[in-house]
């Protein structure tokens, strides 16, 4: 079955979707997006991902022109049509259609565009990874903020082909002050002297939903986790490491910077964790998140 886009409420295949060549997506990354997998057909912890989509369009200073009722009556309407069951969906909204390609926002005179894209979920959860500590730097918030999922990823872009150069799979960015940020769509914990440690939000990452849904299961299950700045150092030293995101869940580091951890093999308290989080999520979609997607498409239907 051919992927699928829905362009603005219309359902066409992902190959014949058309955007304008005027859209400010297209010319300046002026957009913002989620990526959600879905249980069947519900989308996991999507309240989370609606509040951070909205929170990203209100820092690039523009308004979605549509509530999470009519978006959610939009992805159940394609999950429908694609029929994939357990699924990818990207949602990408674009400040619109500019009257002229031009980056003054007087000229931004179209309504936001809306494509979701969904596809079969391709499972890459605890998928372990060799990670590169690159020279790249992670923008500065006062710059582009990371905690802002927009459209403009070439920092990741360049970073993540910076990590493939070394012969890692995914990169280690530091901030100005040079503690460690995330990885290039993953956020980073080490196990350092018993505690999970996550950086902070201050230091210049994306509001991982995972990465919160994680550090909330840690501390209700008695795990000592921390969110602290950490240091190259802290990473060397670290026992274990792992990065979380939507798609990987926990996904156990393997070597750091060449080095091999743990002989080359996941960290047995990151394959623990791992278990543990996929078993607490499935809980979450059958207890919270199902009847909070039921009872938004109904009362939107």
């Amino acid at each position: 079955m051919a992927n699928l886009c829905n362009l603005d409420g219309v359902i066409v295949p992902e190959a014949e979707a058309r955007i304008s060549v005027l859209d400010r997506g297209f010319l300046f990354g002026d957009s913002v997006y989620e990526v959600v997998r879905t249980a069947g057909d519900v989308p996991f912890a999507w309240p989370e991902h609606f509040a951070r989509l909205r929170a990203s369009a209100a820092a690039l200073r523009f308004d979605l022109d549509l509530d999470d009722g009519p978006l959610a009556r939009r992805i159940a309407a394609t999950l429908t049509a694609a029929g994939h069951g357990d699924s990818y969906v990207r949602i990408v909204v674009t400040r619109g259609t500019g009257s002229a390609p031009n980056i003054d926002l007087a000229c931004a005179t179209g309504r936001p565009c809306w494509a979701i894209l969904v596809r079969p979920l391709a499972s890459i959860s605890g998928k372990p990874t060799k990670l590169a500590v690159i020279d790249r730097l992670r923008n500065d918030r006062r710059a582009l903020d990371p905690a802002t999922k927009s459209g403009n990823y070439l920092n990741s872009v360049l970073g993540l082909a910076e990590a493939r150069a070394a012969g890692a799979t995914d990169c280690v960015m530091l901030n100005a002050q040079g503690f460690v940020t995330e990885a290039s769509t993953a956020n980073v914990f080490a196990l350092v002297d018993g505690a999970w440690c996550t950086p902070p939000l201050h230091a210049g990452i994306l509001a991982g939903v995972t990465r919160r849904l994680l550090i909330d299961f840690l501390r209700d299950s008695g795990d000592d986790v921390v969110e602290r700045d950490l240091t190259v150092d802290d990473l060397r030293a670290a026992d274990e490491i792992f990065l979380s995101s939507s798609l990987r869940d926990v996904a156990p580091v393997t070597h750091l910077d060449g080095r091999a951890l743990h002989d080359g093999k996941s960290g047995p308290r990151s394959l623990q964790l791992l278990q543990r989080f996929v078993a607490h999520a499935a809980q979450l979609v059958t207890a919270r998140y199902a009847p909070q997607w039921r009872t938004l498409l109904a009362a939107h239907s």
